[in-house]
């Protein structure tokens, strides 16, 4: 199994060594570019309160907080490894009541409706049982003109992507048209989508309807 296969084996649940390796990975310059692209063209307000899914080694997270300062944000993944990571991150933030760190599913959110600004799904989507399942969960606790956020290293534009799926097993790599046929069943508006395709980068923006 090539390297591309093994890191994406290890990143379903982190744990150990090698799970720490996949971590610091993530965290790395490698690994910098796709959220820095995804996160240029999302808004994100003082006062906002911000979901990380899959929150990995905290990266992102220490991202937006760099972005916006003034926003508290929750980071949840299953790993206690990333957990450890994200909190050794971030932990200034942590310290000062602006960093949150949970485990917990994202098919399963142990959070109240109607509780965040901005949900984000960076890199984890590949790992989740079913879409509609983490996407519904995401629109629960989404408040009212909220803004979910999608983004992948991996377009799932060609046979390649089927290969490494069946090669490493347990994962789906999506396509921007699979993301947006949730989104859309689900009820979410404004659904906008950009496509690096030199990258194979793909990030789908799509906002909580507002209550009548």
């Amino acid at each position: 199994m090539n390297k591309l296969y093994r890191y994406y084996r290890r990143g379903r649940h982190p744990k150990g060594f090698w799970g720490g390796r996949v971590l610091t990975a993530m965290n790395g310059k490698e690994h910098a570019a796709m959220p820095e692209w995804a996160l240029a063209e999302l808004e994100v307000n003082p006062g906002d309160h911000v979901l990380d899914i899959g929150c990995g080694g905290g990266a992102n997270i220490d991202r937006i907080l760099t972005k916006c300062p003034k926003c508290t944000v929750r980071g949840i993944d299953l790993s206690k490894k990333s957990l450890e990571y994200t909190t050794e991150l971030n932990y200034r933030a942590v310290k000062d009541g602006q960093c949150f760190v949970i485990g917990g599913s994202a098919t399963q959110l142990p959070l109240a409706k109607d509780s965040y600004n901005i949900v984000m799904a960076f890199e984890t989507i590949y790992y989740w049982p079913t879409i509609k399942m983490g996407f519904s969960e995401a629109l629960r606790v989404l408040k009212p003109g909220g803004t979910f956020i999608v983004a992948n290293e991996l377009d799932g534009e060609g046979q390649e992507y089927r290969d490494m799926e069946r090669r490493i097993g347990g994962i789906r790599i999506y396509t921007i048209d699979d993301i947006e046929q949730e989104l859309k069943e689900l009820g979410f508006t404004d659904i906008n989508s950009r496509h690096d395709e030199k990258r194979r980068f793909i990030c789908v923006m799509a906002k909580k309807p507002n209550k009548d």
